[in-house]
């Protein structure tokens, strides 16, 4: 407005034909035109940059998030609605499915490193497939919504929000961090290739993957979970399980201040350390094998027992089950949290490392070439808890 005013008066005072007007008149006019070309540059890219797609009338949904590159964030809310948020080349669709209500074995792939890395570090280096059950989708007709990159030059953010009582929600991607907060609606699978992982206040039965990247889970109660990393930290913290199975290859693991239930509890990497504190009741029984060590830090009442390598331990009254691994690195095992729990041995450092800067840290170099080969599915969870 100042300048178009100023552009008014200046060719009022040319009218008069003053030489000082006919010489200012071109430069203000491209100051003008400076001005437009630069809001419509704003306008075009505020358009281009973002776009807000809702899907309508999907009730418990089954909901499918393919995403190439960029941070994919996903959240839920009270509504029958998929609501999309990103780059405007994503594809999201809507159609129906049939379900028959049984047992699904959902196949995960192997996880290799690539070429370059492994000639460094040895192909046998990978987390082979693997099958992971779920039995959150009930019978009959559903609705699937499929979100997924259509542009390989397109990069995020991107912002999914799901209607809490979504059944099923798969979430992929490929360079970009992946953070998942408040769902309880189901299943949920949670991958990256190269990017963290981080679930925040879950329920439910959760699978969790990463190539290079740490898995974070704060906060979560889960009947099931499955976490494995090839080249990056595992962390838990303030978490409630049933079932857990974490594995890593160069990776360490650390489980603070949690508590189990009744099932499996088990914790095992091929190079990483292993750091374990519960609170509450528990039975531990850890292994270190090759240059590693068994370290424990315990304040309340407990039983320890270490001989040939092998550490067991009861806390309190003794309670669930929970068995720790390390083929290279060492295992912790202590009560509660690490977190203020003042003078530790330098030796328990890595573990608390681990804990408050899981994306940072290298794990103990890789040793000679081993294949991780954990049992079958079916042996990791001999059963499926239904609520």
């Amino acid at each position: 407005m100042k300048a178009e005013r100023r552009v008014r008066m200046l060719r009022s005072v040319d009218k008069t034909g003053t030489w000082a007007a006919r010489q200012m008149r071109p430069a203000v006019a491209g100051l003008v035109r400076a001005c437009l070309v630069t809001a419509l540059a704003f306008v075009a890219l505020g358009s281009v940059a973002r776009a807000d797609t809702q899907v309508d009338g999907t009730v418990a949904p089954i909901v499918r998030i393919n995403i190439r590159q960029g941070d994919v964030t996903v959240r839920t809310w009270d509504r029958d609605a998929v609501s999309v948020l990103g780059d405007p080349s994503l594809s999201v669709d809507k159609h129906t499915s049939q379900q028959s209500g049984q047992l699904v074995s959902i196949p995960i792939p192997e996880l290799a490193p690539p070429a370059n890395v492994a000639a460094r570090v040895g192909d046998a280096f990978s987390l082979p497939p693997e099958t992971f059950v779920t039995s959150t989708v009930p019978p009959g007709p559903r609705d699937v919504v499929v979100i997924k990159s259509t542009d390989p030059a397109a990069r995020g953010p991107v912002t999914v929000l799901v209607p809490s009582d979504a059944v099923f929600v798969f979430a992929h991607v490929g360079n970009g961090k992946l953070d998942v907060d408040g769902y309880h609606g189901g299943t949920l699978i949670a991958m990256t290739r190269i990017g963290a992982v981080t679930l925040s206040n879950l329920g439910g039965t959760v699978f969790a993957q990463t190539f290079r990247g740490p898995i974070v889970a704060r906060a979560s109660t889960f009947d099931r979970v499955r976490a494995r990393s090839l080249f990056g930290n595992v962390t838990f913290e303030r978490c409630n399980v049933r079932q857990i199975e974490a594995t890593t290859v160069a990776g360490s693991i650390v489980y603070d201040r949690g508590s189990f239930a009744p099932g499996l509890a088990r914790f095992e990497s091929i190079d990483g350390n292993v750091a374990i504190g519960a609170s509450g009741n528990v039975q531990y029984g850890a292994h270190a094998m090759g240059d590693g060590r068994v370290y424990t830090n315990f304040t309340g009442r407990v039983s320890v027992d270490a001989r040939n390598g092998q550490t067991s331990a009861i806390v309190g009254d003794g309670g669930p089950v929970v068995t720790a691994t390390s083929q290279g690195g060492s295992v912790f095992l202590y009560d509660g949290t690490l977190r203020n729990r003042g003078q530790l041995p330098p030796e328990w450092q890595p573990a608390v490392d681990t804990l408050q800067r899981p994306g940072t840290g290298q794990a103990p170099a890789l040793r000679a070439p081993q294949r991780f080969v954990p049992p079958p599915a079916f042996r990791r969870f001999t059963h499926v808890h239904e609520r």
